[in-house]
């Protein structure tokens, strides 16, 4: 019997309201449950993919499902399996809310009006919290928070929400090597726990490359599928990254130096 549908595409075409090309007919599979890491250069589509995926943007052509519903038709019923942690969250700095307000909006956008909250919420919220290292700052003011300590907390938030799916926009940009560290940790471990899913975009494989299962590579199409060796190699990198492109073995390690992030690893 075929395992059950996670996330799939069949020649998705996305345009932008320009009418430039976002992504080109892409068509994939991939099962659940699963640690998803969608790469690829500034500007590849990754975001856009994210987006038409909950039914934020309209296919120009094809279709995209998650756990097998249609992001057009199908959207609502999407929104409820997924809690979202988009790019460069916007949360209003000159709105003095604490380091729980933000966390627990995670349990209460998804409770029916009036939304109170509860000790069970407070309790999940905390050990969201812990999972990060951050539950000394409870009550501290947000706005106050580094860049690297607000991302934690928004990761958080997604850790206290309920879902069959965490889905990440760039959650290590802008974050030092620490909130990196703490972060992919933390979804590693949630993961490995529980009966939850997780799509993440990022730019660098480096950061979770021990923790995905799978990989995805865009560059406006799907350039490579499959585990991060699978992707790691350099014929496909090339592809997306340019001819400069190498891959260094070190000590049991596989590195690969592109331009446009740097260094890579995989073991």
């Amino acid at each position: 019997m075929e395992a059950p549908s996670l996330f799939e595409a069949e020649h998705l075409t996305v345009r932008y309201p320009t009418g430039e090309l976002a992504l080109f007919d892409l068509t994939f599979r991939i099962e659940q449950p699963s640690f998803i890491a969608i790469i690829g250069p500034n500007g590849s589509g990754k975001s856009t993919l994210l987006k038409t995926a909950l039914g934020l943007l309209r296919p120009t052509r094809g279709h995209v499902r998650l756990f097998g519903y249609d992001s057009v038709r199908e959207s609502k019923k999407i929104r409820r399996l997924v809690r979202y942690v988009p790019q460069r969250d916007r949360l209003e700095l000159n709105i003095p809310m604490r380091v729980k307000d933000i966390v627990l909006m995670g349990r209460l956008l998804k409770k029916p009006p009036p939304r109170l909250v509860s000790r069970r919420d407070r309790e999940v919220a905390l050990e969201a919290l812990r999972m990060v290292h951050m539950a000394e700052l409870w009550d501290r003011p947000f706005p106050a928070l580094s860049g690297g300590q607000r991302q934690r907390v928004l990761v958080a938030r997604a850790l206290a929400s309920e879902g069959s799916l965490l889905m990440l926009d760039e959650p290590l940009a802008g974050t030092d090597a620490e909130s990196q560290d703490l972060i992919v940790r933390a979804l590693g471990k949630y993961h490995k726990e529980n009966d939850v899913s997780i799509i993440m975009v990022t730019h660098d494989l480096n950061p979770v490359h021990t923790y995905v299962e799978r990989v995805l590579l865009l560059k406006n199409r799907l350039v490579g599928i499959g585990t991060p060796c699978d992707v790691m190699d350099a014929e496909i990198l090339q592809q997306v990254y340019g001819p400069s492109t190498r891959i260094v073995e070190y000590a049991g390690h596989r590195y690969c130096v592109t331009k446009d992030s740097g260094l890579d690893r995989h073991d």
